[in-house]
Protein backbone atom coordinates (compact mmCIF):
# COMPACT_ATOMS: atom_id res chain seq x y z
CA UNK A 1 0.00 0.00 0.00
CA UNK A 2 1.21 3.50 -0.73
CA UNK A 3 2.14 4.99 2.66
CA UNK A 4 1.57 8.70 1.10
CA UNK A 5 -2.23 7.44 -0.35
CA UNK A 6 -3.04 6.27 3.23
CA UNK A 7 -1.81 9.74 4.63
CA UNK A 8 -3.66 11.71 2.15
CA UNK A 9 -6.59 10.00 2.56
CA UNK A 10 -6.86 10.22 6.61
CA UNK A 11 -5.84 13.88 6.04
CA UNK A 12 -9.11 14.85 3.65
CA UNK A 13 -12.22 13.81 6.30
CA UNK A 14 -9.57 16.30 8.61
CA UNK A 15 -9.64 19.23 6.54
CA UNK A 16 -13.25 18.71 5.64
CA UNK A 17 -14.04 19.08 9.32
CA UNK A 18 -11.95 21.67 10.12
CA UNK A 19 -13.35 23.54 6.55
CA UNK A 20 -17.24 22.58 8.12
CA UNK A 21 -16.07 24.28 11.68
CA UNK A 22 -14.73 27.66 9.97
CA UNK A 23 -17.63 27.61 7.83
CA UNK A 24 -19.95 27.57 11.22
CA UNK A 25 -17.68 30.30 12.90
CA UNK A 26 -18.61 32.53 10.08
CA UNK A 27 -22.54 32.00 9.96
CA UNK A 28 -22.63 32.72 13.77
CA UNK A 29 -23.88 35.71 14.92
CA UNK A 30 -20.97 38.24 16.00
CA UNK A 31 -20.28 38.75 19.58
CA UNK A 32 -17.71 41.36 20.65
CA UNK A 33 -15.74 40.09 23.79
CA UNK A 34 -16.56 41.64 27.24
CA UNK A 35 -15.97 45.15 27.84
CA UNK A 36 -16.06 48.39 30.05
CA UNK A 37 -18.40 50.35 28.09
CA UNK A 38 -17.16 53.65 29.24
CA UNK A 39 -20.50 56.13 30.90
CA UNK A 40 -20.88 59.98 31.30
CA UNK A 41 -23.86 61.65 31.79
CA UNK A 42 -25.64 63.75 34.37
CA UNK A 43 -27.38 63.40 37.98
CA UNK A 44 -29.87 65.88 40.12
CA UNK A 45 -29.92 65.28 43.66
CA UNK A 46 -33.08 67.05 45.68
CA UNK A 47 -33.23 69.58 41.68
CA UNK A 48 -29.67 70.33 42.18
CA UNK A 49 -27.61 69.18 38.88
CA UNK A 50 -24.53 67.48 38.29
CA UNK A 51 -22.23 65.41 36.30
CA UNK A 52 -21.56 61.92 36.98
CA UNK A 53 -18.33 60.89 38.17
CA UNK A 54 -15.67 61.08 35.58
CA UNK A 55 -14.72 57.78 34.58
CA UNK A 56 -17.59 55.59 34.81
CA UNK A 57 -17.89 52.04 32.80
CA UNK A 58 -20.89 49.42 32.77
CA UNK A 59 -19.08 45.87 32.36
CA UNK A 60 -18.01 43.35 31.79
CA UNK A 61 -20.37 42.98 29.38
CA UNK A 62 -20.85 42.37 26.11
CA UNK A 63 -23.44 43.27 23.16
CA UNK A 64 -24.96 41.13 20.38
CA UNK A 65 -26.35 42.91 17.70
CA UNK A 66 -28.20 39.87 15.82
CA UNK A 67 -30.28 39.77 18.99
CA UNK A 68 -29.92 43.24 20.59
CA UNK A 69 -29.04 41.38 23.93
CA UNK A 70 -26.72 43.43 26.47
CA UNK A 71 -25.22 41.03 28.90
CA UNK A 72 -24.97 41.23 32.67
CA UNK A 73 -22.61 44.08 33.72
CA UNK A 74 -22.62 46.83 36.50
CA UNK A 75 -21.94 50.59 36.47
CA UNK A 76 -19.20 51.53 38.67
CA UNK A 77 -17.89 55.11 39.03
CA UNK A 78 -14.83 56.40 41.39
CA UNK A 79 -15.40 58.37 44.44
CA UNK A 80 -16.54 62.38 43.61
CA UNK A 81 -17.15 65.64 44.66
CA UNK A 82 -20.41 67.38 45.39
CA UNK A 83 -21.96 70.29 47.56
CA UNK A 84 -25.66 70.76 48.66
CA UNK A 85 -27.36 73.21 51.06
CA UNK A 86 -28.09 71.39 54.53
CA UNK A 87 -31.91 73.26 55.46
CA UNK A 88 -30.83 71.52 59.17
CA UNK A 89 -27.51 73.23 59.36
CA UNK A 90 -28.66 76.28 57.24
CA UNK A 91 -25.15 76.05 55.46
CA UNK A 92 -23.46 74.88 52.73
CA UNK A 93 -22.14 70.95 53.05
CA UNK A 94 -19.47 69.36 50.86
CA UNK A 95 -19.47 66.03 50.58
CA UNK A 96 -17.15 62.87 49.02
CA UNK A 97 -19.09 60.42 47.85
CA UNK A 98 -18.76 56.71 46.39
CA UNK A 99 -21.60 55.39 43.91
CA UNK A 100 -21.82 52.17 43.22
CA UNK A 101 -24.25 49.16 41.75
CA UNK A 102 -25.12 46.51 44.01
CA UNK A 103 -26.75 43.80 41.71
CA UNK A 104 -26.07 43.50 38.05
CA UNK A 105 -28.52 44.59 34.96
CA UNK A 106 -28.76 43.40 31.77
CA UNK A 107 -30.14 45.29 28.50
CA UNK A 108 -32.42 45.23 25.44
CA UNK A 109 -32.09 46.86 22.03
CA UNK A 110 -35.35 46.48 20.53
CA UNK A 111 -35.40 46.25 16.58
CA UNK A 112 -36.97 50.41 16.47
CA UNK A 113 -33.97 51.02 18.89
CA UNK A 114 -35.94 51.37 22.02
CA UNK A 115 -33.28 49.99 24.86
CA UNK A 116 -33.95 49.58 28.18
CA UNK A 117 -31.70 48.10 31.40
CA UNK A 118 -33.39 45.68 34.12
CA UNK A 119 -33.80 47.42 37.44
CA UNK A 120 -30.56 49.01 38.39
CA UNK A 121 -29.74 48.97 42.27
CA UNK A 122 -27.76 51.49 43.22
CA UNK A 123 -26.23 52.37 46.92
CA UNK A 124 -24.91 56.21 47.45
CA UNK A 125 -22.30 56.32 50.32
CA UNK A 126 -21.18 58.91 52.01
CA UNK A 127 -17.41 58.62 52.67
CA UNK A 128 -16.77 62.17 54.23
CA UNK A 129 -18.52 65.78 54.28
CA UNK A 130 -17.60 69.32 55.38
CA UNK A 131 -19.86 72.31 56.50
CA UNK A 132 -18.85 75.71 54.44
CA UNK A 133 -16.17 73.10 52.94
CA UNK A 134 -13.74 73.33 55.61
CA UNK A 135 -15.16 72.09 59.21
CA UNK A 136 -15.40 68.49 59.40
CA UNK A 137 -19.02 66.37 60.09
CA UNK A 138 -18.77 63.48 61.07
CA UNK A 139 -20.07 60.77 59.07
CA UNK A 140 -18.88 57.58 60.54
CA UNK A 141 -21.21 54.85 58.07
CA UNK A 142 -23.31 56.89 55.94
CA UNK A 143 -25.06 54.80 53.22
CA UNK A 144 -28.12 55.49 51.04
CA UNK A 145 -29.67 52.22 49.19
CA UNK A 146 -31.41 50.59 47.66
CA UNK A 147 -31.62 53.14 45.14
CA UNK A 148 -33.49 51.27 42.02
CA UNK A 149 -32.82 52.86 38.70
CA UNK A 150 -35.54 52.23 35.75
CA UNK A 151 -33.23 53.41 32.95
CA UNK A 152 -34.59 53.70 29.20
CA UNK A 153 -33.87 55.54 26.23
CA UNK A 154 -32.46 54.19 22.46
CA UNK A 155 -29.68 52.82 21.18
CA UNK A 156 -27.68 53.13 17.98
CA UNK A 157 -24.35 52.38 16.16
CA UNK A 158 -23.24 56.18 18.28
CA UNK A 159 -23.66 54.73 21.94
CA UNK A 160 -26.70 54.08 24.61
CA UNK A 161 -29.17 56.91 25.82
CA UNK A 162 -30.69 56.54 28.91
CA UNK A 163 -32.51 58.10 31.53
CA UNK A 164 -34.77 57.78 34.81
CA UNK A 165 -36.87 60.83 35.00
CA UNK A 166 -37.87 60.26 38.69
CA UNK A 167 -36.20 58.15 41.36
CA UNK A 168 -36.08 57.91 44.64
CA UNK A 169 -33.07 58.02 47.50
CA UNK A 170 -34.64 56.02 51.04
CA UNK A 171 -33.52 58.57 53.99
CA UNK A 172 -31.16 57.15 56.34
CA UNK A 173 -31.26 56.76 60.09
CA UNK A 174 -30.98 59.87 62.59
CA UNK A 175 -28.53 57.97 64.42
CA UNK A 176 -26.85 56.96 61.26
CA UNK A 177 -23.72 58.96 59.72
CA UNK A 178 -22.30 59.67 62.75
CA UNK A 179 -25.35 60.82 64.73
CA UNK A 180 -25.66 63.79 61.54
CA UNK A 181 -28.33 61.27 59.42
CA UNK A 182 -31.15 64.30 59.68
CA UNK A 183 -29.10 66.95 58.38
CA UNK A 184 -27.36 64.91 55.18
CA UNK A 185 -31.07 63.54 55.06
CA UNK A 186 -32.24 67.04 54.13
CA UNK A 187 -30.06 67.46 51.41
CA UNK A 188 -29.48 64.03 50.12
CA UNK A 189 -33.02 62.20 50.85
CA UNK A 190 -36.19 62.28 48.42
CA UNK A 191 -37.69 61.49 44.84
CA UNK A 192 -36.95 64.89 43.39
CA UNK A 193 -33.81 63.09 41.62
CA UNK A 194 -33.35 61.98 37.90
CA UNK A 195 -30.36 61.00 35.98
CA UNK A 196 -29.24 60.32 32.19
CA UNK A 197 -26.56 58.29 30.91
CA UNK A 198 -24.69 57.97 27.72
CA UNK A 199 -22.93 54.64 27.02
CA UNK A 200 -20.30 54.80 24.42
CA UNK A 201 -20.09 51.76 22.28
CA UNK A 202 -22.25 50.49 18.87
CA UNK A 203 -25.58 49.61 19.82
CA UNK A 204 -26.85 49.04 16.44
CA UNK A 205 -30.35 47.53 16.66
CA UNK A 206 -31.07 44.67 15.45
CA UNK A 207 -31.97 44.13 12.23
CA UNK A 208 -36.06 42.67 11.01
CA UNK A 209 -34.18 40.06 8.85
CA UNK A 210 -32.18 38.51 11.09
CA UNK A 211 -33.39 34.96 11.84
CA UNK A 212 -35.60 34.52 14.65
CA UNK A 213 -34.98 31.16 16.38
CA UNK A 214 -38.35 30.17 18.49
CA UNK A 215 -37.59 26.94 21.06
CA UNK A 216 -34.78 25.63 18.63
CA UNK A 217 -36.91 26.18 15.51
CA UNK A 218 -36.17 28.89 12.28
CA UNK A 219 -39.16 30.60 13.07
CA UNK A 220 -38.78 31.91 9.39
CA UNK A 221 -40.03 28.94 7.98
CA UNK A 222 -42.70 27.98 10.20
Amino acid sequence: MDCRHASRSRTKPLVARLAGALLSLCLAPCVAGAVEFPVTGTISVNGNPGALPSGGHFGDSTYDAATGDLSAGKFTFPQATTTFHSDALNVDVTVNYQLSQTNSATGQVAMDGVAALSTVQMKLQIVSAFAAGVVPIPVGTCIFQPIDLELAGTGAAGGLDLSDDSFTIPQVGPNDCGGNGDEINSGIAGSNNSMQIQMAGDFTPPSANDTIFIDGFDASNR
